[in-house]
């Protein structure tokens, strides 16, 4: 493996393509190690430090999905590789800030009800009543404008959806749920 990547390494990223297409997967760590210094200064300007293995690895795998799509006549690689790589790095953020700082308690719509004894009808209604207590609590905490948007925010809809459903801007969605984080800490 040590000759193969000598003798490669000096190959441009559209040569190492061609060979994987053509079944060198070899060829894909040396494109890969190229553009950790990339994945590295995203995580560093994001402080992601800690979260660089995992990373790294979806961008490995987001640059080999992304090989059969790249189009030299758009861009070079390198421009087509920082694109890919940065969205590896928003998605991310996106799922990782997505959950943080909300009670697991809150990560279920208000709407829906699990309910794990179907049998025992009073365990059913001290489940029901303490969802309601819990909802109820949650209502004094934040104005119905927040209350709504934690609601959409539980049911999956991204700041983009939030928004477009409520008429609002994604930076009016970002700010109630900075303040809904703030009120339920």
């Amino acid at each position: 493996m040590k000759d193969f990547v000598e003798n490669y390494e000096n190959l441009s990223d559209i040569e190492l393509i061609s060979f994987i297409k053509n079944g060198r997967y070899e060829c894909l760590q040396i494109l890969v190690n190229r553009y950790v210094p990339t994945v590295d200064y995203y995580c560093s300007k994001y402080g992601l430090q800690n979260d660089r293995d995992d990373i790294l690895q979806e961008a490995t795998f987001s640059l080999y999905s992304s090989i059969n799509s790249f189009d030299s006549l758009k861009s070079s690689f390198s421009t087509y590789a920082n694109i890919v790589i940065k969205r590896v790095i928003f998605s991310y953020l996106k799922r990782s800030s997505r959950k943080k700082d909300i009670p697991e308690e809150l990560l279920e719509s208000f709407d829906i009800s699990t309910v794990t004894d179907f049998n025992n009808p009073e365990k059913i209604f001290l489940e029901k009543e303490s969802l309601k207590t819990l909802t109820e609590t949650i209502k004094l905490e934040l104005s119905k404008f927040e209350f709504e948007v934690l609601n959409l925010y539980l049911i999956g809809l991204s700041y983009s959806d939030i928004a477009e459903r409520l008429k609002i801007s994604e930076k009016s969605v970002d700010n109630a749920l900075a303040r809904i984080r703030k009120k339920l800490k």
